[in-house]
């Protein structure tokens, strides 16, 4: 049985190894897989969840390359289909020099991942998962926008719970104008959102929390959460919300912290959903102290994610969370 369904793209990440360069001074790269959802899909595997990755590779090098990659992580790809006629996607990115991501540029064309379609659809995995995770990509171009909407659905059909990252890449997109939209048009599917504080002012022209709780509302979400980079993460729930400190660590690269961040919600939350009839409104009944604990578990695997370069690469495993964890209780202890 998968637990967590992740739906969208897994692509190349071209990472520059000069930290503090420009995209177009740029002469050297290292190569490592990346993709939001393919992430979140490994990260909770690292957790030892149960998790299959629903999408397109092309059936270059490249493309089998990274469903290898997912394998090797234990990941269900069945759902993971081979494409002879598309590309690989590449991003290419380039960090400040303290390590954060800076620009990443996409490529655009003929794209595996945008190539998804229904009838690669396993419904037999939606009626036993619990989690249904996508981001906004696969919502930019046909068919894979249509079958995103159709996994939701079949997520809705079974009672999964729909997460969602929108993960906003404006230079994907025809226009901003369409991005945001297209976004707040697929609030209204998800019990859990997560965004940063950029992504919050790009929807709705504010920073404030007081933003994300009337976002919240708005659009009847269980849980949204913001992610505040070395800060932690504030979120608004049905019972109340937290802001949640987070961890300090010696920065190398940021590329994968959000979605290790999001691994460890979804990990989290299970644990507490697993056995409800309703898991929407189980998510909705959670303390916020039990949902504060999930966060501070998220954060940590944000930050161990920081300290290595690469996203896949970056996310840690089950012992290394526990042991960073339990040092840093020793540490506030004392």
């Amino acid at each position: 049985m998968t637990d967590v369904l992740c739906l969208g793209e897994i692509l190349v990440d071209w990472v520059c190894t000069t930290a503090g360069a420009e995209l177009d001074e740029a002469r050297s790269f290292t190569k490592a897989a990346g993709g939001a959802p393919a992430n979140v899909a490994v990260g909770l595997s690292r957790q030892g969840v149960s998790t299959g990755f629903i999408g397109r590779v092309s059936n270059d090098l490249f493309g089998l390359w990274l469903k290898d990659i997912l394998e090797k992580e234990g990941i269900d790809t069945r759902s993971t289909v081979l494409d002879p006629m598309a590309a690989t996607r590449m991003a290419y990115v380039v960090t400040t020099s303290s390590g954060d991501r800076k620009l990443a540029e996409f490529s655009r064309i003929a794209c595996a991942d945008a190539q998804l379609c229904q009838s690669d659809l396993d419904h037999a995995q939606f009626s036993s998962a619990f989690v249904l995770h996508f981001g906004s990509i696969s919502l930019i171009a046909e068919p894979a926008a249509t079958a995103t909407r159709r996994a939701i659905e079949l997520a809705k059909d079974n009672g999964l719970l729909v997460s969602y990252d929108p993960n906003v890449r404006i230079g994907l997109w025809p226009s901003p104008e369409q991005c945001r939209e297209t976004i707040l048009d697929t609030l209204h599917f998800a019990d859990i959102v997560k965004i940063n504080l950029d992504e919050l002012e790009f929807l709705t022209g504010r920073r404030d929390f007081q933003a994300a709780e009337a976002l919240r509302r708005k659009y009847k979400l269980p849980l949204i959460i913001i992610t505040l980079d070395s800060q932690g993460c504030f979120f608004s729930a049905a019972s109340g919300a937290r802001t949640v400190p987070g961890f300090k660590v010696e920065l190398v690269e940021a590329t994968g912290a959000g979605d290790g961040f999001v691994s460890g919600i979804l990990a989290g939350l299970i644990e507490h959903i697993r056995l409800s009839s309703d898991r929407r409104q189980a998510l909705i009944d959670l303390p916020v102290d039990v949902l504060a604990q999930v966060a501070r578990r998220a954060n940590a695997i944000g930050a161990l994610a920081c300290t290595r370069a690469g996203a896949i690469p970056a996310l840690p495993r089950q012992e290394e969370i526990e042991q960073f964890l339990a040092a840093r209780t020793a540490q506030t202890s004392s």
